[in-house]
């Protein structure tokens, strides 16, 4: 009886390794294939990206510079301006012009009467070509020599007078750019050149009057504005340049994202330097003309996170 099961066990044997035989074996790795991870690629599906406005521009290697930044106000340009007096004493007979009309020079502005022209009127004429921005007299009105009667300012020259802190002033140069933004038009950017540094210091704010030449041949900008001014005291060149929208905060970390191809993305650990003008140094994490996403990151970096979710 024992015989007849050590038989029974051994045919059992024989004829599940015959069975295996039939069988090709299947190495580990492939029995259980797994697809690679990707953690830091975001793809987005064709139906995706129909719903997704994403704008993408290569980073360039360009020019920054570091800035100094001041509060100003806008000014005649006093180079350009002129006063108008009468050389006789007397009284003012007529005022051919009013405030911000346009004078050229050798226009007659106003005739004064005077004993010592025997009865004859002096003609007081315009000096320069420009607007009259102040106006300090009446038809009738008794003058004399001292007396102002208009003021006549070229408006497409302007000043830019920027109070630089005592302890900046030092960083400031003749000749350096400066930009700036008035309250009237908070969004746009106007630009100009340092044209000269004052040479005293105001006793209350401690500041340093910095003057800055501005064109303003449209003729929006009008005396007596405020302006924020940002004068250019350094400039690095060939600096890696994005834009400040490309960026995203993670936790941590500032990322952005670049390009793969048409929908595969990929996450990028960046570290920043200086950043003007809505423009950021990168100093590391990106390379000059790999493309970035610009505009629509933040699209990205949800998609991401939703990975990551979905994931764990």
């Amino acid at each position: 009886m024992n015989y007849r099961i050590i038989l029974l066990f051994t045919a059992a044997l024989l004829t599940g390794g015959l069975a295996g035989c039939g069988q090709k074996a299947v190495p580990a790795a492939e029995a259980k294939p797994e697809a690679k991870h990707e953690i830091n690629i975001v793809t987005l599906t064709p139906e995706n990206l129909k719903h997704v406005a994403l704008k993408i521009e290569p980073a360039t290697l360009s020019s920054l510079g570091t800035t100094l930044k001041a509060a100003g106000r806008i000014s005649a340009n006093l180079n350009k301006s002129a006063k108008v007096t009468s050389t006789f004493e007397g009284r003012l007979a007529k005022l051919n012009f009013d405030l911000n009309d346009r004078v050229k020079t050798g226009d007659v502005m106003a005739l004064v009467e005077s004993p010592e022209l025997l009865g004859r009127q002096l003609e007081i004429k315009a000096s320069i070509d420009g607007v009259i921005i102040d106006r300090k007299a009446t038809t009738g009105e008794l003058v004399d020599k001292a007396k102002e009667i208009y003021t006549i300012s070229d408006p497409t020259q302007l000043w830019a007078i920027a109070e630089v802190k005592e302890r900046d002033i030092a960083a400031v140069k003749v000749g350096q750019d400066a930009t700036f933004a008035a309250q009237a038009f908070p969004e746009e950017k106007f630009h100009g050149k340092v044209m000269l540094i004052g040479n005293q210091v105001e006793a209350g704010s401690r500041t340093v009057e910095v003057r800055i030449g501005v064109d303003n041949a449209d003729g929006r900008l009008k005396p007596g504005m405020f302006a924020d001014v940002e004068i250019v005291t350094t400039m690095l060149e060939n600096v890696l340049l994005v834009p400040d929208g490309a960026l995203q905060t993670d936790g941590e970390e500032q990322i952005l994202f670049v390009a793969l191809d048409a929908n595969r993305f990929e996450k990028r650990t960046v570290k920043l330097g200086l950043e003007q003008s809505g423009r950021v140094q990168i100093l590391s994490g990106v390379k000059a003309g790999e493309n970035v996403v610009t505009d629509g990151s933040f699209i990205l970096k949800s998609e991401m996170h939703k990975g990551q979710l979905g994931e764990e």
